[in-house]
This record gives C-alpha cells, sequence and structure tokens, in this order.
C-alpha cells in the first residue's frame, strides 16, 4: 500500500478566530491564479490528490471546480466553513447535505469523503451524521489537540470505526513526537513552519502519512490583515513565500495518492475497528 496520501482543501481563505470563521476579502482573479499554480505543480510532479472542497466556494468558482472533478478525486469540505464543534447536529447535517448536494449539482459527480473545517470535527455523533448522508470515509480527526479543536483520536493509520448506524473509514491526520507532544507537520501552517528538511526526514520515516494544502498557503499576493490578531497572523503568514517552492521539492521528492487510491489499496478488514 502506497502510505503517503496528498490532498488539497479548494476554498476562499478563511481564518479562525475564536472559533469563528472569517473568510478574507480575495480578488477573484488571485484566488484563480493561486488554484493555476497549484494546478501546474500538481501536473508537473504528476501529483492526483484529492480535493476537499467547499461547497459556498464552489459556487462562486464553478468552472474551476468541474475542471478539478474531470481530473482528479473530490470530498466535501463542508458548505460554509462553520466549526463542526460549535455546530447543533441539525444544523450540522444541513450544512453537510447542502455541500454535498451543490458540488455533486456542479460536478455530477457522488461525493462520498468528508473533511472538517479546521479538523474541528469532536463528536461521534457528528460521523453517524456522515453516513446518513452518504459519506463513506472521513478525513477528519486528529492526535492533538489545537487552536481549533480537541485531541480526537489515538491512531495515526486509516482504521474504521463502529457507530450506532454503520462503519466509516477514517483517514487520520499525521503527527510527529517532539518531547513527548504530538505536532502536526504534514499541511498549513505546520507545512510553512518547519524547514523542508525536517519535514523530508519525517516523511521519510512516517508509516503513514496525511498531506494537505490550502491555496492560499501558496499565495504570494497574501498580505496581513489589520485587526487580526498577533497569533492568527502568524498562522496566515509565517513560511509563505518559501511554500511554494517547499511544496514543489516535496511532490517531487515522494510519490503520493489520493485518497480513493489509497482506499482501494488498504485491506479493510486488518485495519484497526473502533
Amino acid at each position: 500500500m502506497q502510505n503517503r496520501i496528498f490532498t488539497v482543501d479548494f476554498e476562499l481563505e478563511t481564518v479562525s478566530v475564536n472559533k469563528k470563521t472569517l473568510i478574507i476579502p480575495q480578488k477573484d482573479s488571485d484566488f484563480e491564479a493561486c488554484f493555476e499554480r497549484m494546478s501546474s505543480i500538481l501536473e508537473n510532479t504528476n501529483t492526483y490528490p484529492t480535493f476537499f472542497i467547499l461547497a459556498s466556494t464552489a459556487q462562486k468558482f464553478p468552472h474551476i471546480v468541474k475542471r478539478i472533478s474531470e481530473k482528479y478525486d473530490i470530498g466535501t469540505h463542508s458548505y460554509n466553513h462553520t466549526f463542526v464543534s460549535t455546530q447543533s447536529i441539525k444544523d450540522f447535517s444541513k450544512d453537510l447535505k447542502q455541500s454535498i448536494d451543490t458540488i455533486q449539482q456542479i460536478t455530477g459527480k457522488k461525493v462520498n469523503k468528508y473533511r472538517s473545517p479546521d479538523f474541528s470535527l469532536s463528536r461521534y455523533e457528528y460521523l453517524e451524521q456522515l453516513i446518513e448522508n452518504g459519506i463513506e470515509i472521513d478525513c477528519s480527526l486528529t492526535p492533538i489537540g489545537h487552536f481549533s479543536g480537541q485531541k480526537t483520536t489515538n491512531l495515526q493509520i486509516p482504521h474504521r470505526i463502529h457507530l450506532k448506524n454503520g462503519i466509516i473509514k477514517e483517514f487520520p491526520v499525521t503527527t510527529f513526537n517532539f518531547f513527548g507532544k504530538n505536532i502536526g507537520f504534514t499541511g498549513g501552517g505546520y507545512f510553512r513552519f518547519f524547514p523542508y528538511e525536517v519535514i523530508k526526514q519525517l516523511t521519510k520515516t512516517s508509516p503513514y502519512l496525511m498531506g494537505y494544502i490550502h491555496l492560499g498557503d501558496i499565495d504570494l499576493e497574501k498580505t496581513k490583515v489589520e485587526g487580526l490578531p498577533l497569533s492568527v497572523q502568524f498562522r496566515r503568514m509565517v513560511g509563505i513565500k518559501s511554500a511554494e517552492k517547499k511544496l514543489k521539492k516535496w511532490l517531487s521528492d515522494f510519490d503520493f495518492v489520493s485518497v480513493e487510491q489509497a482506499n482501494n489499496q488498504i485491506d479493510w478488514e486488518k485495519q484497526p475497528l473502533l
């Protein structure tokens, strides 16, 4: 089995402040330019990721989402990027269904994968709603507590979760142990923060890896936004100038597969069942 998975979160840039999502104003032309650069990187490195699509962004750029679906594996990243842990089960289910319907209408393809905004899915009751809405694979659980959510799994390998209404397959976030503390390195601000040689070594030694990137992570037009807390400014801007070069190197040095390819390669009967 290929143990390295690469994914892209397709969304207008969002930031999280006190568990509330703010969408950062961005010119359509800048967003489309980021996508074209990402598309070029994927083409030049022969990488076929899974795109987790924010449905509200898909409505604004349906022509891009259609292009994505014709070439790549897709999943939903919710409709509005609302923190799952702040939603009632009813509101979560409504947002999820709206996201699935929107993406399926644009692409004509069934959506059976999900990643929560900022890995904020906090309870198994939400996973049950995924099953109710036809989601078979989740990529939301994380072995670390973080600014947007709590630790939700101890496993860092693909596994199955037995719920009241069925079984869902889980591809969790990857971390490394640093003096007894789990820390991410495979996506977003973590990827931009760490030097490439650190990421390269950790990639070599990780038995399983879930990589994720946002278009905003390679947005060279990104500037500071007045009024944001310093911690949020840091997460937005750290390593932004070197991220594109680092990503090209990472995808060139290692082979990655999509979530769907990994799913097809795994003997799920041999994976842990919780």
